[in-house]
């Protein structure tokens, strides 16, 4: 068999997907293609060798399912421990996160511990500690496109997530992973002296990986560009160092191709050690090794093996880096580079033109990219199209920018003048990197929004990206042909122009309401935006929850917003929205309430992006129809608390019915008793409060499904006991954000409705083990 690691990795990720995927399609190809492979190799050739890479299935199906399984025995329960702090940080809100190495009570063994410190003390790494506090879960993702923590802290091998009540300070430690983590300290202090702020951030995470410090303007400017990648330690940079002292011990040291290639791989695993790593960094760092081992015993590297040693060796050791986007963009980009050299090396019968080096370096950049773009599209919800040519002139200069980079650290940390000056070289090349990178996402359609594509569509997307360039320049074979059909007919009823189906999605935005709903010809809406109390204004769950997914959808202007009324639970999220999304109409509740700092800002907002604001009552329609507005009955009705102007609305769809109900109370309820208010999914009013949803007003809705926005372990007790035994006895089936996370409704052209929750996004194999256990 031709390259069978390439064939044991492959069937070992088939185990880790058919384990833990959550998509059916990807599932089912795994499974298809499994048995495509016994009836053609084994049956068809007979050829019973080949049963052995079925061992690698199961082996990745246990594997994965071991690194998974975080432990429960600890959980919701107060703790305490001594270890070693080996890494700190900040979370997004402001508070200390720390890595432990520690030994918690009643624990046998070492274990990983990632802590959240809310007190004002600040610790630093290397610091022995005790510790008391609550082990919690693991967050898991609350809406689509959002941050997975489970995922994420189970990849980076923490077993415990714990909020410390105390933290004593108890000695120092001399580890060498402290020691590193001091290094790593050492030279970002260096950093800080001889270079701005902007630009030391962005080469701490250059030279040692820290990428907490890079400036969010920055960020969002390279991703546009489509060359982040130069801001982590990736292959690119490892690659650089290997070559810098490879050359340097083979042509100023005299040393043997040998020699040279076992010290270096010595050194990018010392280097790799002391940055803090990624999967894409231990990628490169094995793929090096592979080759240089390769070039030590006077071996030809064969570029498709050495990708899939390195990848089997990163998921033997942690297989839940199959889900991780810096593997996987990593081995893409790698792999579309190693087919456009390919394609460069059949056409080397012909003469080199003067110019073939940049059509060369643009068909690799081309390549890199036309294999990466799924995935970008599908963790970012967008895509760079002139990462192409940034990566052009980029990519060259970033071998200078690491080479002075690390000469002005050396520098510096002997002589701060001389480092100063040397660093000059690095702040002219970070200043080009910053102007081409303007230049370029300046363009038109620079940088598209696309949104999150389909696990089918990405499936469709490489067949047809494989038949097409490998036989789109041939002459028809039927064969061809008919796969091609094949993905474009799936791709056509794929589509939600063919499928037809509009989503409202209820957020999970803690204690508020937020509901966004999208319609299959890419019209989005959003009522109320949700707002977390303590958070600034820019820094809340607009900014964090609402605008992702709605990045996530694909949407780059919204059609229309409604506010039910002015509580900051309700309204922050969404100025926060109006703020960066253009949008074609506000539409307000025809209620006098009392003017405060937000409904000021709402006024500012208004006038300064030129929103058309409209003010709705009972019996308004908008939008086409779509929209009824059933109360308040108008501003004539008096003033009051905002509760009682709460706009309630209800959205129509193939007729299947949504109703809104902001935070109205009994009394409202009551008023609308008169009205023709039935419908199928009742957003349930004022997050479940007893002081709602009064029985009469429920019979006359007769809601198949009630939705309930809340926060978990609200202060406010919500829902109370009150108002749920009072949706209970509709017989509609509840579902709850605080419980449930995002709750996704589908309506479909013929008004089948279909609930999902995010709670039930998870692995397949998880959803069929716990049907068999239920029955």
């Amino acid at each position: 068999m031709k390259r069978p690691i390439l064939w044991t990795t492959i069937f070992m990720i088939c185990g880790i997907y058919m384990r833990l995927g959550i998509s059916k399609v990807i599932c089912l190809v795994s499974f298809l293609f499994l048995l495509f492979f016994m009836f053609r190799f084994v049956i068809n050739k007979k050829k019973p060798a080949y049963l052995l890479l079925l061992f690698f299935v199961p082996l990745g199906f246990f594997s994965a399912g071991v690194h998974w399984q975080a432990e429960q025995s600890l959980l919701t329960k107060t703790v305490t421990g001594e270890g070693v702090i080996l890494e700190e940080g900040e979370t997004t809100s402001g508070n200390q996160k720390l890595t432990l190495r520690c030994s918690l009570e009643k624990q046998e063994k070492p274990c990983k511990v990632y802590a959240v410190w809310v007190g004002e003390e600040r610790f630093q790494e290397g610091e022995r500690v005790a510790f008391s506090g609550e082990i919690v879960p693991f967050s898991k993702q609350s809406y689509p496109g959002g941050y997975d923590e489970q995922l994420y802290l189970l990849t980076k091998g923490y077993e415990y997530k714990l909020y410390p009540e105390k933290i004593k300070v108890t000695g120092q430690d001399t580890s060498l992973s402290v020691r590193l983590a001091r290094a790593r300290a050492g030279v970002q202090m260096v950093l800080d002296r001889i270079l701005p702020a902007e630009e030391s951030g962005l080469m701490q995470a250059v030279l040692t990986g820290d990428k907490e410090k890079i400036p969010e303007e920055s960020y969002t400017l390279y991703s546009k560009a489509g060359v982040v990648h130069v801001l982590c330690i990736s292959g690119l940079h490892l690659s650089i160092l290997a070559l810098y002292l490879a050359f340097f011990l083979e042509k100023a040291l005299g040393r043997s191709k040998r020699t040279s290639a076992l010290v270096t791989i010595f050194a990018v695993f010392a280097f790799l050690l002391f940055i803090k790593s990624s999967p894409s960094s231990y990628r490169a760092a094995l793929m090096i090794t592979v080759v240089l081992l390769g070039r030590a015993f006077y071996r030809l590297p064969d570029a498709l093996n050495t990708m899939a040693i390195a990848a089997f060796l990163l998921l033997l050791f942690q297989p839940l880096y199959l889900f991780h986007a810096g593997f996987q963009l990593s081995f893409l980009t790698v792999f579309g580079i190693w087919f456009g050299i390919g394609r460069m090396e059949r056409k080397k019968k012909k003469d080199r033109g003067k110019f073939d080096w940049l059509k060369e370096s643009l068909l690799v950049s081309f390549y890199a990219s036309l294999f990466s773009y799924p995935a970008v599209a599908y963790y970012f919800s967008s895509v760079s199209l002139v990462g192409i040519f940034a990566n052009l002139l980029i990519v060259p200069l970033s071998g200078l920018l690491l080479g002075f980079g690390l000469l002005s650290v050396l520098l510096g940390a002997v002589c701060l003048p001389v480092g100063i000056f040397a660093a000059g070289s690095v702040y002219a090349i970070l200043r080009a990197f910053k102007i081409v990178c303007t230049a370029l996402v300046r363009l038109p359609f620079a940088y598209v929004l696309v949104g999150c594509p389909s696990y089918l569509s990405i499936v469709l997307y490489y067949v047809l990206l494989f038949f097409v360039l490998e036989y789109g320049g041939r002459k028809g074979s039927w064969k061809v042909g008919a796969m091609l059909s094949a993905a474009l007919f799936c791709a056509v009823f794929e589509n939600p122009l063919f499928r037809k189906e509009n989503t409202i999605a209820f957020l999970d935005v803690g204690q508020g309401d937020a509901a966004v709903i999208s319609t299959y010809d890419g019209a989005a809406y959003l009522v109320d935006g949700g707002g977390k109390f303590g958070q600034d204004f820019g820094e809340n769950v607009g900014k964090r929850i609402v605008l992702p997914y709605l990045e996530y959808l694909g949407v780059s202007a919204l059609d229309g917003a409604f506010l039910s009324h002015p509580d900051s639970d309700h309204m922050t999220g969404l100025l926060e929205v109006l703020e960066t999304l253009p949008t074609k109409g506000l539409y307000l509740s025809d209620y006098a309430f009392a003017e405060n700092e937000q409904t000021d800002l709402l006024k500012e907002m208004v006038e300064k992006y030129n929103i058309p604001l409209y003010t709705i009552k009972t019996g308004d329609s908008s939008l086409g129809d779509k929209f009824l507005c059933l109360y308040p009955t108008g501003a004539s009705a008096g003033t009051g608390e905002e509760n009682q102007g709460s706009m309630v609305l209800r959205y129509s769809y193939s007729d299947t019915k949504v109703l809104f109900t902001g935070d109205i109370t009994a009394e409202e309820e009551q008023q609308l008793l008169e009205q023709n208010i039935s419908a199928d999914v009742l957003k349930v009013a004022h997050h479940g409060s007893k002081y709602s949803s009064d029985a009469a007003f429920l019979e006359k809705v007769s809601p198949k499904a009630a939705v309930i926005s809340c926060g978990t372990n609200n202060v406010y007790g919500h829902p109370h006991k009150e108002a749920m035994e009072r949706l209970q006895k509709t017989g509609a089936e509840i579902f709850r954000t605080d419980e449930d996370g995002t709750i996704l409704v589908t309506i479909g052209k013929d008004g089948a409705m279909n609930i999902e929750t995010m709670t039930e996004r998870k692995p397949l194999y998880e959803n069929i083990k716990e049907k068999l256990e239920k029955s």
